[in-house]
């Protein structure tokens, strides 16, 4: 009788006491949400979130609710008609090859690209405000990973540093 009250208090003691000591259990590794830069400006988690409900309802429908393009399976072949798709956003396509400025441009006025090889890109200057483009442009930015932002942001940088040096500044 001893032995089992005995017995029964080590297992209450038991299941009572931490598995590990305080100082040696895991920690719980929170990422930082990557910061979105457009130029110099930083975009919030909200504007993001904003960027990405206009993506859902102005973009998505070509450019693939996720921005994996318009055609996923071959995003850089020609469809039946010889025209190719509009391209993924995500860290599969282009876009991130491009600096802040001709992503802008690109969204503000429509494609420049040859529409008999192309699908053309509408312009949407007149559709949405500066902030919703600069909002969709930066829920763009987090489907890439931290050095496609980073090398975009070097293009972006180095174009502004171009631009300056040709108006004599």
């Amino acid at each position: 009788m001893l032995l089992t009250i005995l017995l029964a208090l080590a297992l209450l003691l038991a299941a009572c006491a931490p598995a590990e000591p305080p100082h040696t259990q895991a920690m719980a590794i929170i990422e930082p949400e990557p910061r979105i830069l457009i130029f110099e400006r930083e975009f919030t988690p909200n504007e993001i979130e904003q960027g990405r409900a206009v993506y859902g309802q102005r973009c998505a429908a070509c450019h693939g609710a996720n921005g994996e393009g318009q055609f996923p399976a071959a995003p850089l072949q020609p469809d039946a008609t010889g025209r190719y798709g509009a391209p993924p956003h995500d860290g599969t396509g282009h876009t991130w090859h491009h600096s802040d400025a001709l992503l802008i441009g690109y969204v503000t006025e429509g494609g420049f690209a040859d529409p008999n090889r192309f699908y053309p890109m509408p312009p949407f200057g007149t559709v949405l405000s500066e902030d919703e483009i600069l909002h969709v442009l930066a829920y763009i930015k987090t489907l890439w990973d931290d050095d496609q932002r980073g090398r975009q942001r070097m293009m972006t940088l180095e174009e502004e540093r171009l631009m300056e040096e040709a108006s004599g500044g």
